[in-house]
């Protein structure tokens, strides 16, 4: 008779954007194949129940009834990302549903693992005695150079928003306050979203650990770093896209991608996959340069685009003729990454993307729009080298200033895909595929991680800590 998995019944509480949930859903399928868990509940919104639904079959789902109606229950809904600390704000009136919820669902569960957004998490979870781990949405590199100057403050001594520092722990790095993004970029942050990362680490630090969808061929000496250094556990278990299941069903739109991908890789054309995330914010300036540069550069492309950038129906339709395709909405990227004729990713590095794009071996053009994407981007070409990025032009007395212009986006795209050192980010990011997915097979870091940490809760629940 097989042994019990050792944990009975994991609850899960993702943050309700897309990019935040899908690990988790991951997580839940890894922790369910592998019978280191019986059962696994997601607590979400009504109108963000139907992807968690449909991203694992057979999900115990448990709906927690929003306050109003009419409010944002998912980041798809916010029309802008600068609603984002208000919005999760706003999550915190879930918090007596949620409380209500898990303490009615049966079994008890043994694990609750949430998203960092979700501070109030912390406190009904205290309140049952249930033990937590928390997910964070960026990698060990991103992770430990924000932790680094948020306890040192090396940035204090620039008077240049440009001008590099070390990192401490890392002496051949050098990053600036532009690489950083708010609130880290000032020595003295203050203000709601600087209120919210101290929230947000205050209940990560009273947790069990914190789950890094990562894995430790890529990100070890930070990860490393960080356990060094912090007071809370960091454990690489990805990258978690890999458990990723096949479509049970191909949308028209999937097989549309399908089939005009099929056409290129007959007809020997190397395709430019082109998506910047469900919340990026681009003005119609910044869209036009880059159709410009995608249209001029002779490669051919793929283009998902947000119905959010356009204020008529105009989405480039028929512009590109034959070199490019024009698509809309939540497509399956990790398919997409994977297809023969996909050479190359102009993405907007936000972590899930940089990470599918290493599994698949796809070298990136890299254009961060916000968060900790500038930092992952520096990670993708200055630390891992396999990709090339775009900058906007800083100059204030030129027409476009702070756009990316269509020269650089013709040029660098063309070069990512056809160039030397293009062929030369391609052959790292194929190593990089190699050891991601040797770190998930079995015996591999993150398998051997995941059971660790699995049995490290248990051990702790068992001795009452």
């Amino acid at each position: 008779m097989a042994a019990s998995p050792p944990l009975r019944h994991v609850a899960m509480l993702p943050f309700m954007a897309k990019g935040h949930a899908m690990p988790l859903l991951h997580l839940a399928r890894l922790l369910l194949g592998r019978r280191l868990a019986s059962a696994v509940t997601f607590f979400t919104t009504p109108r963000n129940a139907p992807f968690i639904r449909a991203g694992l079959a057979g999900a115990a789902v448990v709906e927690l009834p929003f306050p109003s109606g009419d409010a944002p229950q998912c980041t798809d809904e916010l029309p802008s990302t600068t609603h984002l600390v208000d919005f999760v704000s706003a999550m915190a009136a879930l918090g007596l549903a949620f409380a209500d919820a898990l303490a009615a669902v049966e079994p008890r569960p043994d694990l609750l693992v949430h998203d960092g957004f979700i501070v109030w998490a912390k406190d009904i979870a205290d309140e049952l005695g249930m033990p937590r781990l928390v997910t964070l949405g960026i990698g060990g590199f991103a992770s430990y150079v924000c932790g680094a100057v948020m306890t040192h403050k090396p940035q204090a001594l620039m008077s240049s928003p440009t001008e590099p520092f070390p990192v401490p722990g890392l002496p051949d790095l050098r990053i600036t306050m532009a690489d950083l993004g708010p609130p880290f970029d000032v020595p003295e942050p203050a203000g709601p979203h600087w209120d919210f990362v101290c929230e947000s680490c205050s209940s990560m630090y009273s947790s069990r650990g914190i789950i890094a969808n990562s894995f430790s061929e890529l990100e070890s000496v930070y990860i490393d770093l960080w356990n060094r250094d912090f007071d809370i556990k960091m454990w690489p278990i990805g990258p978690l896209c890999l458990a990723a299941p096949e479509p049970a069903v191909q949308t028209k739109d999937d097989r549309d991608i399908s089939d005009w991908l099929d056409s290129r890789l007959a007809m020997d054309r190397p395709v430019l996959y082109v998506a910047f995330g469900s919340q990026a914010e681009l003005s119609r300036a910044q869209l036009e340069e880059i159709a410009v540069g995608l249209d001029h550069c002779g490669v051919d492309f793929l283009w998902v685009v947000r119905s959010k950038w356009f204020d008529t129906e105009d989405r480039f339709n028929d512009r590109f003729g034959d070199r490019g395709k024009v698509v809309e909405g939540f497509i399956n990227q990790l398919g997409v990454l994977g297809h023969k004729s996909v050479k190359g990713f102009f993405t907007h590095c936000g972590w899930n993307s940089v990470l599918e794009s290493i599994t698949m071996g796809v070298p990136i053009l890299a254009f961060p729009l916000a968060a900790e994407q500038k930092l992952n981007a520096k990670f993708v070409v200055d630390v891992v080298h396999m990709g090339l990025r775009v900058w906007p032009k800083e100059d204030a007395d030129k027409e476009g200033s702070g756009l990316v212009v269509s020269g650089d986006v013709q040029v660098l795209a063309r070069e990512l895909i056809l160039g030397e050192e293009g062929r030369r980010a391609a052959a790292r990011a194929s190593e990089l595929s190699v050891s991601s997915r040797k770190a998930m097979e079995v015996g591999g870091s993150s398998y051997e991680n995941l059971a660790k940490m699995v049995h490290e809760v248990c051990e702790t629940n068992a001795n009452g800590g």
